[in-house]
């Protein structure tokens, strides 16, 4: 009982954290909800069958493609959010002609910096005098 005990409390405090996470992250918690639940299931199986060689020594290479699995689905879900927190957009890079070689700016760039240019927005010079009384 202190095995089972020691097994299914940690087990049931990770799915009540999976279930109420409310964070990008938490799939993560898959993971030991998955080494807990094959450790209760391998006692059962030695409790019940009685064998000699314990079927606990060996978990994480039965457990190996969950993990990679799961660690999939975690990046994919990371670069989505954090690109549309950043706003990155990878199909205007298709727009720009930047390279490794190039030195300046893009085009694409060169042609706004050059509109602004000539918009002439004038603004009124005030003399330094003006500034520094208004201080």
């Amino acid at each position: 009982m202190w095995t089972y005990l020691g097994k299914i409390t940690p087990l049931m405090l990770l799915l009540i954290w999976f279930f109420t996470c409310k964070h990008w992250w938490y799939h993560a918690i898959l993971v030991p909800v998955t080494m807990y639940s094959y450790q209760i299931i391998s006692t059962v199986y030695d409790d019940v069958y009685a064998v000699v060689d314990p079927m606990d020594t060996n978990q994480l290479i039965y457990l190996a493609p969950f993990f990679i699995l799961i660690l999939i689905i975690l990046y994919t879900v990371r670069t989505q959010i954090f690109d549309r927190i950043y706003g990155i957009d990878l199909s205007e890079l298709n727009e720009t002609d930047v390279t490794v070689f190039s030195n300046g700016m893009s085009t694409k760039d060169e042609r706004e910096l050059e509109y602004f240019r000539q918009q002439e927005f004038a603004m009124p010079n005030e003399p330094a005098e003006d500034y520094y009384r208004k201080l």
